[in-house]
């Protein structure tokens, strides 16, 4: 006996009552399920298992050979499974792409005709067999015709299996309809914008993603088909292997032979049960068996060690590869209030910002073909990719995307998804995946060609999804938050890839993001986006620095106060806040004008918070209630909104919060000298 099989048999033995009884509640702890939920699943299962278990119980078994060897017995078997496969196979070629369209198009009716499709698993068989009968009948709307052209289909074998594919296609398109549903379009967007056609989308990304639910329909419409009796029965008739199937020849045989019967329908579930079970035992798309899973890396904001791969360097790439492409939007998407003028010169990265539901993905949509503009253009250097007259599919833009979830196509392993593309821009298998292992050298990641989705960490999932969107060589990249799910570590590793990839590549690049570290180490300008609209934009350092936005300020950790120029005070100017009565002193830039819409901006730590008012006169005296207090390391920021609504915030010390007695909903005053507030134009 092994020293493993000792160690086993010593832990069994070793369990006491109190052990099993705590395993036995495991079972229902780990599933995340209240105990008495097993007595009413225990109550349905025996509704299932005892009255087949009764009938098991009757069956003559020591004539049970005999009984299934009959001439009309193996002739109804082999008709039922001829004509069960046949049906499947028809419900396999109509119902995917019925299942499709109705989980992902968009067409006036749908819910009609989904009601329409599905009539069938509530109406009785035998009125599904009167509609198929009064239909293709000799005597029914079309049968009468087709008979004139020597067509006859009522009581023959191929009435079984039409009455056998209306029974059983609702099965099929409903477990499909429901998984392409659940499963969304994300990858099939990726796949778009890594330059894959349509069909290609279809065959090599949508049905490997759904064959487990196709699987499973596919199996639930061949049981229901082997099993259909009403409509064979009323469009079909009982003709001894012409339609007689099994189900028929066991009703006929309950008459006459009730043991003949009962073992004929033995037969019959268990060719069902090897059906359905087989499915059970259908791999996952993301995993294989005997894989071993490596543990995700945490995104909850934990700070851990990279692992080599994920901090490893760039391989230089040389000179650019690729033209700089200049990237113009002028469009709008009036459904969703976004109107847009956007300027990207080539071969810069251009950061996006703005608040949720700003109009920032929209973009993306745009460029990449997967948003639809109102109206306008979308150019992608010397071609009009969107307009009143021109549209080119995502596939034909050379355009990928990075998006914030690594997204790779769970089927494939990280040489497979990095291939995707070259392989759907026509690269030959071989070449292909060449390309694929010279970009995941290129990123660092070499080494992880062969391992599956789910035995990547964060880190080494978005290197292999950034290697994937280079290796078509596209001539724009778009991100959208690709570090956002990322932890310290591993962000800044695929931070500074991203930065030597896309510097070395000279390569024009979209990056959407709500991080400052990602602005100042990737991007050459920012567009601030607001409802839709442009409110800012210029190269970073200038709109950090000088915003003109309050969502800008925030991300530059600065006060900001927009409003009106007044001119004439004793320091040169000051801001009239709109709205209310606020009015801040500072110094003037030049460019601006009497009456003009300025932006007034000042630091949070050159703010002072008072409890009364202090001494001397200070230039800038504002009244204001704390919100919220948010610790940054050695200082704690005070954030606070006036009456009319502006929003302030101040960094003192903890000492000062403790003195001050500072908590939310405390009155303060808020004083900051107007040497320190600067005022430009907005």
């Amino acid at each position: 006996m092994t020293a493993t099989r000792r160690q086993a048999r010593v832990g069994r033995a070793g369990r006491g009552p109190d052990d099993r009884r705590r395993a036995g509640r495991g079972a229902a702890e780990d599933a995340g399920l209240p105990g008495w939920v097993f007595l009413p699943a225990g109550a349905a299962v025996l509704v299932i298992v005892v009255p087949v278990l009764g009938m098991l119980l009757r069956v003559p078994w020591s004539r049970f050979p005999a009984l299934v060897s009959s001439e009309a017995s193996v002739a109804a078997l082999a008709l039922s499974l001829r004509t069960s496969l046949s049906a499947t196979v028809l419900c396999v070629l109509l119902g995917v792409p019925l299942a499709l369209v109705l989980a992902r198009a968009r067409l006036p009716g749908l819910r009609v005709l989904r009601t329409v499709v599905l009539l069938p698993l509530v109406l009785p068989p035998v009125v599904s067999g009167l509609a198929l009968l009064t239909t293709l009948g000799r005597r029914g709307l079309l049968g009468s015709r087709l008979e004139a052209l020597g067509i006859d289909i009522a009581f023959s074998t191929t009435a079984v299996v039409i009455a056998q594919t209306f029974v059983s296609l609702p099965f099929l398109v409903l477990s499909l309809e429901g998984a392409a549903r659940t499963a969304g379009q994300r990858y099939e967007r990726i796949a778009a914008t890594l330059g894959a056609r349509p069909t290609t989308v279809l065959r090599r990304v949508t049905v490997p993603l759904l064959l487990p639910a196709l699987a499973s329909g596919t199996a639930l419409a061949f049981a229901r088909a082997l099993g259909e009796f009403g409509a064979t029965l009323t469009f079909a008739g009982s003709l001894q292997g012409v339609t007689r199937t099994l189900p028929l020849e066991i009703y006929l045989q309950r008459e006459t032979d009730p043991d003949a019967a009962l073992a004929l329908s033995v037969v019959l579930i268990a060719v069902a049960a090897v059906m359905v079970l087989a499915t059970q035992r259908w791999p996952r798309p993301d995993s294989r068996p005997g894989d071993p899973v490596a543990p995700a890396s945490p995104t909850t904001g934990r700070i851990r060690q990279a692992t080599p791969d994920e901090s490893s360097p760039i391989r230089p790439l040389g000179p650019p590869r690729v033209p700089a492409t200049p990237i113009s939007v002028h469009a709008s998407v009036p459904e969703r209030d976004i109107y847009l003028d956007v300027e990207v010169p080539g071969g810069g990265v251009l950061a996006v910002l703005g608040p949720n539901g700003a109009g920032k993905s929209t973009l993306l949509g745009l460029l990449s073909g997967l948003v639809r503009p109102g109206a306008g253009t979308v150019r992608i250097g010397a071609r009009t990719v969107a307009g009143p007259d021109a549209w080119v599919a995502p596939h034909a833009r050379r355009v990928s995307l990075l998006a914030q979830e690594a997204l790779l196509l769970p089927h494939l392993d990280a040489l497979g998804n990095v291939a995707f593309g070259p392989r759907a821009t026509g690269t030959p298998r071989a070449a292909a995946r060449g390309v694929a292992q010279a970009a995941l050298d290129r990123v660092g990641v070499a080494h992880l060609a062969g391992r599956r989705t789910h035995q990547l960490s964060g880190g080494q999932a978005q290197r292999v999804a950034l290697a994937r969107a280079l290796a078509p060589e596209p001539d724009v990249v778009l991100l959208d938050e690709p570090l956002s799910a990322l932890d310290v570590d591993a962000a800044v590793a695929m931070r500074q890839a991203l930065r030597t990839v896309l510097r070395e590549s000279g390569r024009t690049a979209v990056l959407v993001t709500h991080d400052l570290l990602d602005v100042l180490a990737l991007a050459d300008d920012v567009v601030v986006l607001e409802a839709g609209r442009v409110v800012e934009q210029g190269p970073v350092l200038e709109v950090l620095t000088r915003p003109r936005s309050a969502f800008a300020a925030r991300l530059a950790g600065v006060n900001l106060v927009a409003g009106s120029l007044r001119l004439g005070d004793a320091d040169g100017g000051a801001v009239v806040a709109e709205p209310g009565p606020l009015v801040l002193h500072g110094l003037v830039d030049p460019a601006c004008r009497p009456d003009e819409r300025v932006a007034a901006t000042f630091s949070p730590r050159a703010v002072s918070v008072h409890r009364d008012p202090p001494g001397g006169s200070p230039r800038n005296t504002v009244p204001v209630v704390v919100a919220s207090l948010e610790h940054l390391g050695e200082l704690v920021r005070v954030h606070a909104g006036t009456a009319d609504g502006h929003r302030l915030a101040a960094d003192i010390t903890p000492a000062a919060v403790a003195a001050l007695e500072l908590d939310a909903g405390a009155a303060a005053l808020f004083t900051v000298k107007a040497a320190e507030v600067a005022i430009f134009p907005a």
